[in-house]
Order: structure tokens, then sequence, then C-alpha cells
């Protein structure tokens, strides 16, 4: 009997060996990809008791590659990984983000990871073939969207702080457009306006905006602001074709006893940078506060990259330093190596720290204050600065962009030229 059960056994080991292995052969598995086609993604920031998503649309150009649609940003996305359990990752370039995805039905969900921001993420998801930012497009608009506007946030509040609304209503009730600031602007929105409710979003790598408000019976607008789920404030606005902010150039400037600009920071390779270096002696200067963090100085870089490919035969230096809201070298020189890749800047980057502005003022005390990422210090041959632009007009504001262009240009070519 023992002996009939050992080559019972025996026969079944030998079976088993040649049945072939049940692990999953990882090459040959199908696995999940994103398909062609316009998506509606929504980053969701309510509640259960109050529902509110920021929404979005993007297209899969093929499965490696989405392009990213605000009005007329388009922002093309290629750093996208799959695995075998119908999971994809994708990685905003420029910015420290990502998706983490799972395929879900017809679509995928998942959460967005902003890792400028401790532990930061909100839930996503992401449907094909809807191409409705906001609810179905009305089919006609009876009331027109005044293009400008005087705009409080925060109003009644000692937070309260002015901007301009630009708004472009286009047909059947889409409208694009952007709110400028003392500070900067909210870069491309798109959205609707339907005679009476306006909705605009936008989602770039680095912030995901929402504003909705209500036209009143006085012509006015009143609504709300949602940056991401971690901010929210209201918002009132009236038409206005002549308010004006405060001019960019007299918001920061040289504290009492000071005379010049003077710093020391390392850059990627840990070698100390300085004016006082023979590189900027004798040269006109631009000295660029910013962060990598930040999508008002990525378009002002990538305007600076062009001033400085056209006039650095010229003469003209140009110097970031670059303020990082995780305060670690190591972050630094990722950052820095990402917007060198993505926007082909030739110019030195150096360390100055930490990006709040309480702690970022330390590290250049000759300044009433750092008000702005990003703020642009122009310096003359002699040392001598000229002028400083405290934010950035960027391409969403339009008009006031090329207003912007062609006042900074005009500046750089007057210092070139002394």
């Amino acid at each position: 009997m023992r002996h009939t059960i050992l080559i019972t056994i025996f026969i079944l080991l030998n079976i088993a060996a040649c049945t072939p292995p049940t692990s999953v052969n990882l090459q040959s598995e199908s696995i999940i990809k994103l398909t062609k086609g316009i998506w509606y993604g929504a980053l969701d920031i309510g509640s259960d008791s109050s529902p509110l998503e920021i929404p979005f649309n993007f297209e899969v150009i093929d499965e490696n590659k989405i392009v990213i649609r605000n009005g007329d940003e388009h922002i093309e996305v290629t750093d996208i990984n799959y695995d075998n359990n119908n999971s994809i990752s994708i990685k905003m370039p420029v910015f420290g983000s990502e998706f983490k995805l799972t395929n879900h039905k017809n679509g995928w969900e998942g959460n967005w990871h902003n890792y400028n921001k401790k532990d930061y993420k909100i839930p996503f998801k992401a449907v094909k073939n809807n191409k409705n930012r906001f609810a179905a497009l009305p089919s006609t608009t009876t009331t027109k969207l005044a293009p400008r506007w005087k705009v409080t946030f925060s109003p009644n509040t000692d937070d309260s702080y002015p901007a301009i609304g630009l708004f472009n209503l286009e047909e059947k009730g889409k409208v694009t457009g952007t709110f400028l600031t003392e500070t900067g602007d909210y870069r491309y929105l798109e959205g609707i306006f339907d005679g009476k409710e306006l909705s605009l979003s936008c989602f770039d790598g680095a912030h995901a905006f929402l504003f909705k408000a209500t036209l009143q019976e006085d012509g006015s607008l009143k609504g709300d602001f949602w940056s991401g789920n971690h901010w929210h404030e209201q918002w009132q606005a009236e038409p206005n074709t002549d308010f004006q902010l405060a001019s960019m150039d007299k918001l920061t400037h040289l504290k009492e006893g000071y005379d010049k600009l003077a710093f020391r920071f390392p850059n990627a390779s840990g070698d100390t940078i300085s004016l006082e270096d023979k590189r900027f002696e004798g040269k006109p200067t631009i000295v660029q506060i910013t962060g990598s963090w930040c999508p008002n100085c990525m378009d002002e870089t990538r305007f600076l990259v062009d001033v400085y490919d056209k006039y650095h035969p010229k003469g003209l230096e140009i110097i970031a330093i670059d303020y990082e809201v995780v305060n670690d070298f190591e972050v630094f020189k990722k950052s820095k190596a990402r917007i060198q890749k993505h926007l082909g800047v030739n110019y030195p980057f150096v360390f100055g720290g930490p990006a709040k502005k309480s702690e970022a003022i330390k590290t250049l005390p000759m300044l009433n204050h750092i008000m702005s990422y990003p703020t642009a210090i122009f310096i003359d041959k002699k040392g001598q600065i000229r002028e400083i632009h405290t934010g950035f007009s960027g391409p969403g504001t339009g008009d006031l962009y090329q207003k912007y262009v062609d006042k900074t240009i005009a500046l750089v070519e007057e210092l070139v030229a002394e």
C-alpha cells in the first residue's frame, strides 16, 4: 500500500512538472491604456452633502501623449506609465504633480497628487466622449457679458484685494478669460455663461481653479472662487473699462539705507553665484525671483528665455533665484532640471530657500518685501536698480500681456544700449 502511494505521488509530481506555470506573463498580458479622443476630467473638491468639481478637458493623442486644454493654452503631457494592474501614472511637465489612476468601467479614477504641498491630493475621475467642460452649453445667450470688470476678492474683509476681470464671450455661451491681480494673473480660464450663471475653471498641473458667479439685477457679479480643496473665497465684480491696478513698477523697492541688490546663493552644482562675480560686472542684468511651483513664474520664464536668447549676445545677463515650497536643495535641483528640460532655459538658476514670503525676504533684506512670485529686478551696467516689476501679466491677459512685453523689451534695449 505504501509503495502504491509513493508511485502515485511520483506520477502527480511529474504531471505537475510538465504543466505550464500559472504565473502571468506580463509581456503577453493585455494592459488597458488610454484611448484616443476627447475626455472630461474632474477634480472632486466637494462633499457628500455639497458636491463640487473642478472640470477640464483633455485630448488623448495616443496612449503615450495627452493634451490638456484651457482656452488657448494646450499643455502636452508625455510622461505616462502603465502597469499590469490596469493602473496608470501621469506626471505633469515642469510642476511636481502626478495623477495616479486605475481603470474603472469606461473611465479612470484615482487621485491627483501635488507634491509641492505636504500630503496634498484630490480625488479625480476621467470619462471619454464628453466635450462639455460644464453642463451642456446653452443654444443661445440673451445677456451679453462685459469684457472688462472691476473685481474685488474677499470683499468686506481685511484680506480684500482688487483685480481686473477679462472675459471673452464666444458663440453658444463659451467664455474664456482671466483675472489680473497686482501679484499676477489666474492664467487661462475657460467655461460658460448662460445669461445669468458664469462658470470658469482651469487645470495646469500646479493649480486647479474654479470660479462661479451669478449676474445680479444691478448688472454686477457675485460668486465664489476655489483653489483646489484648500482655498475658498468670495468675489464680486462690476463692469468697468477704466479701472486700473497699482503700477507693477511701484510696489517693490529698495529700503532706505541700501543702494543695490546683493546676494550669494548656490546653483545646482553647489557653486555660489553673486552679482559681484565677473560674469555680471558691467552688464545689464535681470534678477528673476521665481519658484518652480508657480505657473505665472513659468509664463515669465518662457518670456525671459526669448529675451535672453536675443539680448545675451549684446551683453544682457539673467539670473533666477528659485524659492521652493519644499525647502530642500535636492528638490531645487530636480525642479531646476525639469524647468531647463521643458522650457529651454540657458541662464543660471540659484537656490534662494523657502518660498514663504516672510522667510524669503530674509534672504534679500534690502527689499521692502517679496510681494509676488514672480518679481523681476532690472539692473543697469553700473549696478543700479532701474525698475522692479512685481507680478507678471501673462499671455492669458491678451492685450495687457502685449503691453507688458513691449514695455519690457524697450527697457531691456535701453539698458543694453547704454
